[in-house]
């Protein structure tokens, strides 16, 4: 090339950018060095190759590209494929006139190398498109809004569930979409802070939903706040999953509490109880007073059973592990609850005799009873109650209805289902609780007892109601797998002569002791564990009673060391429940405070040789 100003020459060969000028049939006329060193040639090795041939990948696309723009006589930016001398493939963009002369057309063209740039974009599109997906995904929505809180851009998958387009809200203002009511949140509020700069957040609910909401500044490239940018998170199962623990946490506090008074408040029935029986073994028929004892007696003996109830609410009221069908328990409960049933209400029944359990039938049967009576006192206007059975394997993972949650494993679900009024989820949350009741009738323990029965047993339970729609309560009860070991029943033998009594509360042990002495035995006493063990090694001692929960050495600690130095030894072990977690202990016997002195001299007669 050798144009006749030199300027433009030094121009020409000194650009960055490559240049050249093509013949119709791609012959290079002129190329300059910047292009030559993008495609790896020299500039002499260049201007022998051919554009169509040697450098487009596509030897067709140069005869498209000129048909598309010779009409227009330039091309602005058009991208094409290149090969270098290497064979690696360039994104170029061409940038171009037509130079018509007599000899013919021919191109100029400038070329910029934009393989970089597209793959870039090709990424921020690719990540866009996620980030696309992922809001989708997400149970949220976003907003823009300008200074004026008028929405620019908004979307999320929360408006599918709402039914809405997000396109509807577009260039409607905050105000218009999200009307502040008294009392409550004001979002243009928190657009305004963050428009002044501040990233803030704020809970709210709208249509049913539980929505947690961030507000941030919405900056242009060079930092000036142009608006703010929204996002609204629906948490409203979360939310719900949080109560359910907080629930489960407090049930669980009130089962320690209960667990704590109901041994506290045995030590005193068992003094009331006790001196009462003592009482009425001295008084004859017909003296005065003895009625007024008989009452406190019959008063104390009820006040065991309410304690009962809440020792079973806590989890410690002892658990069996007899295989249990409860099929023949069920059948047993409507026979029993038949004649107490308003016409108008209607108990069915579906489980198959083939499903077993292991546990406790007992207790099995007051769980039953006291779902069957709750379902059918909700049942004020009529209407039916359905119970049913059926085996399912547990995941282990929690449940939006959980209020025990089960470990993993294999159960039989117990369902009891109403088609009562329902319960609020205020209701729901004290349902549990000991002394809680909606009835005019009845002392609020029979759901607590029945929660924990099934805690004991190491079940599940789950509620599912809501105002309306009745209530289902289903219990996830362990099932049996094996039939249960038969254990021998111990052989019989009469009574002994000393029994030594060990407890820390001093009204405890000196009624018991007194108890046992009007039997006709001798005691000794001991307020703690390491000195009945002292006076075990000092004195003729036939049997030991012994408290469970004391101070420093617990019941079970003590009855190990006796076996320990007396393994013969006849050991009672006597307690409302292990309050310290200290496990099981090898007795002989097990006496449930409070007991009757006929009760005490049943045990000792079975377990003390004449």
């Amino acid at each position: 090339m050798t144009p006749s100003d030199p300027s433009l020459y030094l121009l020409f060969e000194r650009s960055p950018i490559g240049m050249y000028r093509t013949s119709e049939d791609g012959s290079f006329r002129y190329c300059n060095p910047a292009l030559a060193r993008l495609l790896g040639y020299t500039v002499d090795e260049l201007m022998t190759k051919n554009l169509d041939r040697d450098i487009y990948v596509d030897a067709t696309a140069r005869s498209a590209l000129i048909a598309k723009y010779r009409p227009l006589g330039v091309v602005d930016g058009a991208e094409v494929e290149w090969r270098t001398r290497e064979g690696r493939i360039l994104t170029v963009q061409i940038w171009g006139h037509v130079v018509e002369s007599e000899q013919g057309a021919s191109y100029d063209a400038s070329v910029l190398d934009v393989t970089e740039l597209k793959r870039q974009r090709e990424d921020l599109e690719r990540t866009a498109k996620i980030l696309a997906q992922v809001v989708r995904q997400m149970p949220a929505i976003y907003w823009i809004v300008d200074r004026d809180l008028r929405i620019l851009r908004t979307g999320g998958a929360i408006f599918d569930v709402l039914g809405y387009a997000p396109e509807r809200f577009v260039g409607a203002t905050l105000q218009s979409v999200h009307r502040h009511e008294p009392g409550s949140v004001d979002p243009a509020e928190f657009h305004h802070r963050a428009i002044a700069g501040e990233a803030c957040s704020y809970d709210t609910e709208y249509r049913g939903k539980q929505l947690t909401v961030t507000v941030t500044p919405y900056r242009t490239a060079d930092g000036v706040i142009v608006g703010a940018i929204g996002t609204s998170l629906d948490v409203t199962h979360s939310r719900l999953l949080e109560r359910r623990m907080v629930d489960a946490q407090r049930a669980e506090s009130l089962g320690v509490l209960a667990g704590g008074l109901a041994h506290d408040f045995n030590n005193l029935l068992v003094a009331v109880i006790g001196n009462a029986d003592l009482a009425l073994r001295e008084i004859p028929n017909g003296t005065p007073g003895r009625h007024a004892i008989d009452n406190i007696r019959d008063a104390g003996l009820r006040a065991a059973e309410l304690t009962h109830q809440l020792l079973t609410y806590a989890g410690r009221g002892g658990v069996g592990t007899t295989r249990v069908f409860p099929s023949e328990i069920i059948d047993e409960l409507l026979r029993i609850t038949a004649a107490s049933t308003p016409d108008n209400i209607t108990i069915t029944a579906d489980i198959s005799p083939a499903l077993s359990v292991r546990g406790d039938p007992a207790q099995l049967r007051q769980v039953m009873m006291n779902l069957v009576t709750n379902a059918r006192d909700a049942l004020t206007e009529g209407g039916r109650v359905e119970i049913s059975a059926r085996a399912v394997r547990h995941d282990g993972l929690p449940h939006a209805d959980d209020i025990i949650m089960a470990s993993a494993g294999a159960y039989v679900a117990l369902e009891v289902t109403d088609n009562g009024p329902g319960m609020d989820s205020e209701t729901r949350r004290h349902v549990f609780e000991p002394f809680f009741t909606t009835k005019d009738h009845g002392h609020g323990l029979g759901l607590a007892a029945a929660l924990g029965i099934v805690r004991a047993h190491g079940g599940g339970m789950r509620l599912q109601t809501s105002v309306g729609n009745g209530a289902t309560f289903v219990v996830l009860w362990p099932a049996a797998h094996t039939a249960p070991e038969r254990v021998p029943a111990p052989p019989p033998v009469t009574a002994g002569r000393t029994i030594l009594v060990i407890d820390d509360e001093d009204l405890v042990r000196d009624v018991v002791a007194r108890m046992i002495e009007d039997l006709g035995y001798a005691t000794l006493t001991a307020p703690d564990g390491a000195t009945g063990l002292a006076m075990l090694e000092s004195a003729a001692v036939d049997a030991v009673l012994v408290d469970m929960t004391m101070p420093r050495m617990s019941g079970a600690a003590v009855i190990e060391a006796v076996r320990a130095r007396r393994p013969r030894m006849p050991c009672i072990l006597c307690s409302g429940f292990d309050r310290d977690g200290r496990g099981p202990a090898r007795a002989d016997a097990y006496l449930p405070k409070p007991f009757r002195i006929d009760v005490l001299e049943r045990t000792l007669a079975k377990l003390l040789p004449p």
